[in-house]
């Protein structure tokens, strides 16, 4: 089994990092795969100490952008670092 396509959002303004997932997963299902390696960072370097972009970035996955590129589900790894998510 090959390692999923790693989509980097790691520091983006949350704009720019739902534009980049977007495209990162429009790219990995051009390339057929299965799966993709979301990474957000955990968000503990931010002033509140709270992840912010993982939860957008979770909602986006969970809502019909994620349905648009074909997100069939996710799971948080990396100790919540990254996503692994689902692609169909």
């Amino acid at each position: 089994m090959t390692s999923p396509l790693a989509i980097d959002l790691h520091g983006l303004r949350p704009e720019a990092a739902l534009a980049r997932l977007e495209r990162g997963l429009h790219t990995a299902r051009a390339q057929g795969a299965a799966q993709a390696l979301v990474i957000t960072g955990r968000g503990m370097s931010n002033r509140t100490q709270t992840p912010v972009l993982r939860q957008k970035v979770e909602a986006w996955l969970a809502g019909p952008g994620g349905q648009r590129s074909g997100v069939r589900g996710f799971e948080r790894t990396a100790k919540g670092g990254s996503l692994l998510v689902r692609l169909g």
